[in-house]
């Protein structure tokens, strides 16, 4: 005699809900998978999404330029409004049907997969992939070696004298709190920056949503939790902290730009806000670029600290004072938020492939190293007398 399936106080089985819950997990999947077998396959990733696809929709968000104010902010806060909104209903409605909870956390835990699975998709959509594209180093075609002793004194010299040189060009005037203001509008700063990276060789061919950088309204949240701009792929939109300092602003602004390219991991997008800001024609947008490949010096004291101090002490006194700035600032806003906001970025970065999560920030020095010792590769050898 067959026996039936029980069934709840509202007469449904469990082997419905759980088809209910297997589609949208099953969604979730299938992304997880598109991404893993798109890491296997980087060159056509770059051929075909991040040179192909990718401009096109990065384009399709070019509306996002009608607005004055980041759209990606407001979509963010309208998301967490909506977020803890769900959660009181959620509560009331546990309360009210106590009888049926398990029924209403199932519906819940449904809607949630579905929503987190179709945001995924579209993510890798809009932007995800590139993180799977070919490398940039390949790409550009950079050195990937470690320097040698004389190399890395050399290509640090050049970092620490076009920091001297810009800054001096520039005229910055200092204040003591906060170091060198920026001598030109922000309007100014985003032109000089688009026309340096449309005039960039290397750049060529890469695009995105033409939307120009955006200010942050709530920048001092970004600052306690660590930020200092961040890309928002589902509007196109560069968003920057505008209480950093003023020596940081044009390299960082630069630096989501190169996101706005396609350019996802922190490295690459570091790398190529250093290669456009040093070279852009504003002096004081150069000195921020220069200043943002210190971090070379890291790479100084491992290959030949018996050159790191001498190095550090040809710094000039403007460029310390605005290094000990940019020090003060995020420390006055260092504290648990902080540490919550590099944990989520930590935590973003490794489910995207990056294998290093937030120390990919400073892996930048190998890519500008590599792209001095090609440089040097190239130059002319001196003819003998």
């Amino acid at each position: 005699m067959l026996r039936r399936k029980s069934a709840g106080r509202n007469g449904l089985t469990v082997r419905p809900w759980l088809r209910r819950l297997l589609a949208p997990f099953g969604l979730l999947v299938a992304v997880f998978s598109l991404q893993t077998i798109a890491s296997f396959n980087p060159r056509l990733v770059e051929r075909y999404y991040s040179r192909g696809l990718f401009p096109f929709v990065a384009r399709s968000l070019s509306f996002s330029k009608l607005a004055s104010f980041s759209l990606g902010e407001f979509l963010l806060a309208l998301l967490l409004a909506s977020l803890a909104a769900g959660f009181v209903w959620l509560a009331r409605r546990l309360y009210v049907r106590r009888a049926e909870a398990r029924v209403v956390l199932l519906s819940a835990l449904s809607t949630l997969l579905w929503a987190a699975g179709l945001a995924l998709a579209l993510f890798m959509l809009v932007f995800g992939l590139n993180y799977q594209r070919q490398p940039l180093a390949e790409s550009f075609q950079l050195e990937q070696r470690d320097p040698t002793a004389s190399e890395i004194v050399a290509i640090s010299g050049d970092v620490v004298e076009g920091i001297n040189r810009n800054y001096e060009e520039s005229g910055a005037d200092v204040e003591a709190v906060r170091g060198s203001r920026m001598p030109l509008s922000l309007d100014e700063l985003y032109a000089v920056l688009e026309s340096a990276y449309e005039n960039e060789p290397l750049l060529r061919g890469a695009s995105g949503a033409r939307v120009p950088p955006k200010p942050v309204y709530f920048s001092g949240l970004m600052s306690r939790l660590g930020m200092s701009g961040v890309y928002s792929p589902f509007t196109g939109e560069p968003n920057y902290n505008t209480l950093q300092t003023d020596c940081d602003l044009p390299f960082n602004v630069a630096h989501e730009m190169a996101h706005q390219r396609g350019f996802a991991r922190e490295d690459e997008a570091n790398f190529i806000a250093f290669l456009v800001c040093t070279k852009a024609s504003n002096p004081y947008v150069r000195y921020s670029g220069y200043l943002g490949a210190l971090r070379v010096l890291g790479v100084l004291f491992r290959v030949a600290p018996q050159s790191y101090r001498e190095i550090v002490n040809a710094l000039g006194e403007g460029p310390r004072a605005d290094l000990r700035a940019r020090a003060q600032f995020w420390a006055r806003y260092s504290g648990r938020l902080s540490q919550i906001g590099q944990g989520v970025n930590h935590v973003y970065l490794k489910v995207n492939g990056v294998k290093s999560g937030v120390r990919n920030y400073n892996e930048a020095s190998a890519l500008i190293v590599g792209y001095y010792l090609k440089l040097r590769a190239a130059a002319p050898t001196p003819a003998a007398d």
